[in-house]
């Protein structure tokens, strides 16, 4: 698994002892970004499509992190989810729904976990969605 490199000056993950923090990771796959707002340039499908395909980064970096192996993943404790949402867009968190069931579903019961789910007037580079994490990585 390839993850977006980062486009600013940080790091992907920060670790220390157990605990990893995973920074936003966009939507960027192949070069390409899924850009716009959700409820106005993409239906709430789209956007589901697109808070997978950021899931799927995450879990790229978080393998990283992991060593390269999900064994070394304990648990992910917190997912925090951006929409770059049109004003009136109110599925914000049916949205982010397709990224926790995504990471549920890859990590089995370790990737259940506490979760934010924000709309956005933008997000850097016009991301539809961004997520960033925090897990427990095993000693």
């Amino acid at each position: 698994m390839s993850h977006p490199e980062p486009v600013g000056f940080y790091e992907p993950f920060v670790r220390t002892g157990q605990l990893v923090a995973l920074s936003a990771i966009s939507t960027a796959k192949d070069g390409a970004l899924v850009t716009g707002k959700v409820g106005r340039d993409h239906d709430l499908e789209a956007g589901q499509a697109a808070a997978r395909r950021a899931a799927e980064n995450l879990l790229s970096v978080l393998l990283d992190a992991a060593g390269g192996d999900f064994a070394n993943v304990e648990r992910l404790l917190l997912v925090r989810g951006y929409v770059n949402a049109a004003e009136d867009f109110g599925q914000v968190h049916k949205v982010i729904d397709a990224a926790s069931a995504l990471l549920h579903e890859r990590l089995g019961e370790k990737g259940r976990h506490a979760r934010t789910a924000l709309g956005l007037a933008t997000l850097p580079n016009n991301n539809a969605v961004t997520l960033e994490a925090i897990a427990v990585l095993k000693d």
